[in-house]
């Protein structure tokens, strides 16, 4: 019966876990079209740039860069924009993956060898 619930707990933990690293995007879609947008009306000419830098929309310190492009902000704080929104996006990665560490750690204590009581 433990090893059922353990099962379970695993289950749960490492399928929260892995949707919520893998299966959402850490950034609004409003955020996300705005970073577009900024996107191509800086590389609208240049397709090939344009649609490298368009496929890192869906990062947060790209959002950053591309706002502190548009509001002329100076190097110094472009750069601390960028390194507060991937600190953000960190701290999001550590909770993910310790939710599947979590879950890993409960399979294993579901399947891990028990004693008999004499």
């Amino acid at each position: 019966m433990k090893t059922k619930i353990y099962i379970l707990i695993a289950i749960l933990l490492v399928g929260i876990g892995a949707y919520r690293q893998f299966g959402t995007s850490s950034v609004s879609a409003a955020d996300q079209a705005r970073c577009e947008q900024l996107v191509r009306d800086e590389y609208g000419s240049d397709a090939e740039n344009a649609n490298t830098m368009l496929a890192n929309c869906n990062d947060p310190g790209m959002i950053a860069m591309m706002d502190a492009r548009a509001s002329g902000a100076g190097a110094e704080q472009a750069a601390s924009s960028i390194a507060a929104a991937n600190q953000t996006d960190l701290f999001s990665m550590m909770i993910n993956y310790a939710l599947i560490g979590a879950g890993i750690g409960a399979l294993m204590v579901a399947f891990a060898p028990r004693k008999k009581r004499a």
